[in-house]
């Protein structure tokens, strides 16, 4: 049989052309696989193909009462860490038949705000989000009308909601130890302001107990800056590059964002990496192995981070009922040219 013509394959047309039920065609649109025998995937899978047929969305959720669409909303598009999350989100999202709706709230909590009504008006069968740190009220509505949520690194007080995202106190620690290893006498770490956004907050934390654990004198060198002030961190900058003259100094940043305006400033006041200052950051952006030779590194499982999300956020829509889960990845430190042993 061939696709027919000038009508719409249905349902109806598939499973005859597959030479199975009804009702196998539709446990396999659902995504039930483990209901179905390989033999019975593959012909169904193959008369699908063969035809072009396209089930419908609103069909399938009136059926089933959701509507196989699925909200996520990042701090910043922008960010190299948020495009591998939702390359990671989105093919596990597209392979079990959902509909991935993406937002940018630019960590802004009133757009942010405005999304989450718009999300919810277009009733999503679940969220996943790179919170801003505000809307705790809107996150609980969902909560309490039983719509899924992950959240994707950043944890929310007073709310038990699942968790996915890389395990900042290890990272942080682990990169910390190896810079004073390295002999750095001055070790700054410069963030985004970390008030509301865990992120930041355990990476700051880690960094000062790290080094006061070690006995260095570096513990009070946090500089919080604001990216999109580019003349605010150009004075966090000098201000340190000022107090640790003439000292083996390294400034390590909390996101790929803040490593990129340092190292534009730097290249302004005609400063060399790693002779006048060393330099290591989070994440690890394609153009980290270019510059200076190789930026050292701590690296996200980005990719991973992204499915997992989606996966957790798919066995809840299922009816996966647990207590919420907090899953944490280990960094990988990438060590390259921008942070040499200093001798001593």
């Amino acid at each position: 049989m061939v696709k027919r013509e000038n009508s719409k394959v249905t349902i109806y047309d598939v499973a005859r052309e597959a030479g199975v039920s009804k009702t196998s065609v539709s446990r396999y649109l659902g995504g039930r696989y483990d209901e179905l025998s390989d033999k019975t995937r593959k012909k169904i899978e193959l008369a699908i193909n063969k035809m072009e047929y396209r089930p419908s969305t609103m069909a399938r959720g009136l059926k089933s009462n959701k509507s196989y669409l699925i909200g996520i909303i990042v701090a910043d598009i922008n960010n190299p860490y948020t495009t591998a999350i939702l390359r990671g989100a989105e093919d596990i999202c597209s392979q079990n038949g959902y509909n991935l709706m993406i937002c940018n709230s630019d960590n802004n909590p009133v757009k942010e705000r405005g999304y989450f009504e718009m999300l919810l008006s277009h009733r999503i069968d679940g969220l996943i989000i790179h919170t801003t740190g505000g809307n705790h009220d809107m996150l609980k509505q969902m909560q309490d009308q039983k719509t899924p949520i992950i959240l994707l690194d950043r944890k929310v007080p007073d709310l038990e909601i699942d968790t996915v995202g890389l395990d900042n106190f290890q990272a942080t620690s682990q990169a910390v130890n190896y810079l004073v290893n390295q002999n750095y006498e001055r070790i700054a770490f410069f963030s985004e302001p970390a008030s509301k956004v865990s992120t930041r907050y355990e990476r700051r934390l880690s960094f000062q107990q790290t080094l006061l654990g070690q006995g260095h004198p570096s513990s009070k060198d946090v500089y919080e800056v604001n990216v999109d002030d580019l003349n605010d961190v150009d004075s966090k900058l000098q201000h340190f590059l000022d107090d640790s003259e003439g000292k083996a100094r390294v400034i390590l940043t909390a996101n790929s964002v803040v490593l990129l305006k340092l190292i534009l400033l730097l290249q302004e006041k005609k400063l060399s990496v790693p002779k006048d200052l060393a330099m290591i950051g989070f994440d690890n952006p394609e153009w980290s192995t270019i510059v200076y030779s190789g930026i050292t590194t701590i690296e996200q499982p980005t990719y991973q981070i992204g499915v997992a999300a989606m996966e957790m956020i798919l066995r809840r829509i299922d009816g996966h009922e647990s207590p919420a889960q907090t899953m944490a990845y280990q960094a990988k430190l990438n060590i390259r040219q921008t942070t040499p042993y200093i001798q001593k």
